[in-house]
């Protein structure tokens, strides 16, 4: 990986957060990058995914002739790529090579005040059976399914310090708190890289199955071998894999794919995963065209992509939004990283929105589907610092959105 010459040792965030001055935060394995204020914003309305692309190639370009020693920019892709995107130029940026948390803050426990589902569990298990029946029928190979619920806290959000609580947790997953012109903050520890780019060299780590992690070493191998040999797992992965493959392809020379998944862990999951990488045929292929080439990937929505999403369209029953996108940043010789954006959550003030999906192919169950993304749900609120009071919460369903 390149060295960059705006290193700073250490993750530092700032104790101040305003609408008028956002902070950016985006860490993985290579590096972190924190930015804060906005130089420029940058929408796709009136554009379509090329012009909106090249767009964001033009501002980056000229800043760099005027002077700007390494200009980036900053957004999330929705799930639905026609709909309004607005990515950010920030005003000064900072990254760092080494991960360090001595200077991270510790996330103080917010109280929850009460827990709305936006869609119940009888919605999604029937949600799940319509599905199935649509594989039998039609050429739906697989789909994602997916839930939210909405949190209401006594006090109001800092997304840094959840940022920093996600951090300290699980400093191998790629965090991001992605502030919104809407007034929100797009928050998350996804453990899935769509795509990275440093000059020719492109790597994509697509995941599919997923079982939940304990603490007990023993139990885990356990269930790692269980995963492994999960025909409905292995089937379900290689069907996001090949996917990948097929549309990194046309931009390689060379493209390492292996034959069979690893697992890795997460602090919390098991996920069967392929660490795809390749040689681009042009350096001047950026992030953002191979990230846009590749969402959305059956990981997140299915297969075939057109089908499944208006499988999803009909079935889910709320707007995804951010949710099942991507995040990530690209600077002005294309290189970047994107990941999907997914173990995420949409905070605004004293509410949070989360969100957790499962993938559906024949043989899937709906209670064992709804149950990990019972899991899911419930981990990402013990991530985020967000504890139970020791008497019941008030649970109702709710169609209202963020």
């Amino acid at each position: 990986m390149e060295r960059f010459s705006n290193v700073k040792n250490d993750l530092q965030f700032e104790d101040t957060e305003t609408e008028l001055n956002p902070q950016f935060i985006f860490t993985s394995q290579y590096r972190s990058l924190v930015a804060s204020g906005i130089a420029c914003r940058i929408s796709n309305k009136g554009l379509n995914q090329d012009e909106f692309i090249e767009a964001i190639k033009l501002q980056l370009n000229k800043l760099k002739a005027d002077g700007e020693k390494k200009p980036i920019v900053i957004g999330a892709i929705p799930f639905d790529t026609s709909a309004e995107t607005e990515f950010i130029i920030p005003e000064s940026s900072t990254f760092s090579e080494t991960l360090v948390t001595n200077h991270v803050r510790h996330n103080k426990t917010a109280q929850c005040a009460s827990l709305s589902q936006v869609t119940d569990e009888n919605h999604f298990k029937a949600a799940v059976n319509k599905a199935l029946l649509l594989s039998e029928h039609t050429h739906l190979d697989k789909v994602v399914l997916s839930r939210a619920v909405d949190v209401e806290t006594t006090t109001r959000l800092n997304a840094n310090d959840m940022a920093s609580t996600l951090y300290q947790q699980n400093p191998s997953a790629f965090i991001f708190s992605i502030p919104q012109s809407n007034g929100t903050t797009l928050i998350g520890a996804s453990p899935e890289l769509l795509v990275s780019k440093q000059d020719d060299h492109v790597i994509s780590n697509p995941l599919a199955g997923s079982r939940k992690r304990t603490n007990s070493i023993t139990d885990n191998q356990q269930i790692s071998d269980e995963l492994w040999q999960c025909e409905k797992d292995r089937y379900e992965h290689k069907l996001v894999a090949d996917a990948v493959s097929n549309h990194l392809s046309p931009f390689c020379n060379t493209l390492n794919a292996p034959d069979t998944p690893s697992i890795i862990e997460t602090s919390t999951m098991l996920h069967l995963s392929t660490k795809i990488e390749g040689k681009l045929a042009s350096k001047s292929t950026s992030a953002l065209d191979l990230a846009y080439a590749l969402h959305p990937t059956p990981a997140i929505c299915g297969t075939p992509s057109a089908l499944a999403k208006v499988t999803i369209q009909h079935l889910e029953g709320y707007d995804r939004a951010q949710f099942c996108g991507a995040v990530g940043w690209m600077d002005a010789e294309g290189n970047g990283e994107w990941v999907v954006t997914i173990r995420c959550g949409i905070i605004k003030q004293k509410s949070i929105r989360l969100y957790a999906g499962a993938g559906i192919v024949k043989g899937s169950d709906p209670i064992a589907e709804f149950n990990e993304t019972e899991a899911k749900l419930n981990t990402m609120l013990t991530a985020l610092g967000l504890q139970f009071p020791s008497t019941p919460i008030q649970t109702r369903q709710s169609v209202a959105t963020i």
